[in-house]
């Protein structure tokens, strides 16, 4: 799984010395409105008291609207989970966002959000538990447009929850699709 990470980590590199040149193609970063993203990619999740850390499917939904071409605001969640001899772990956050843009017509964002975590704990034949505390993101993406309202957005975001018995965080590499 390590080796995956870095060939999605080095994807993402090219795809940013790329950025430039997509960009140059006719496709304006315009933000107004209503935005929309969906994200899937490999999560790597770590704990208080875990020994290592595990790789395993993660994503993220958000929504919002835009407050100006630099800003927009909203809501998200972002998950992990992983099912392994007969448990499964899930880590999850709802927050709420904002996407920073550096440049008013440029693809990069820096994201950050505050809000609520879960840990949930599923054992067959045994139950589940759950948790909640308290969650926060931070991460980065590039809005590759590919339509007039449409992006590709590689991304990258470490998300956390800490509950009263355990933290756990999560790094996630993935591709998003946005609607602007």
């Amino acid at each position: 799984m390590g080796k995956r990470l870095a060939q999605m980590g080095l994807a993402l590199v090219v795809l940013a010395l790329l950025a430039p040149n997509l960009a140059a193609q006719g496709r304006p970063h315009t933000r107004q409105g209503f935005w929309f993203n969906a994200g899937l990619g490999i999560g790597s999740a770590g704990c208080d008291g875990c020994t290592g850390r595990e790789s395993s499917l993660s994503g993220g939904l958000a929504l919002g609207g835009t407050l100006s071409q630099k800003v927009v605001l909203g809501g998200g969640t972002n998950g992990w989970t992983k099912s392994e001899g007969g448990a499964t772990v899930t880590v999850g956050t709802l927050t709420a966002l904002i996407r920073f843009y550096p440049s008013a017509t440029g693809g990069f964002f820096l994201l950050g959000g505050l809000g609520l975590g879960t840990v949930s704990v599923e054992v067959s034949g045994l139950g589940s538990d759950s948790e909640t505390g308290s969650g926060a993101i931070f991460g980065l993406g590039y809005d590759f447009r590919v339509g007039n309202n449409v992006s590709l957005t590689p991304f990258w975001n470490g998300f956390a929850t800490s509950t009263e018995n355990t933290a756990f965080n999560v790094g996630q590499i993935g591709l998003g699709v946005t609607l602007h």
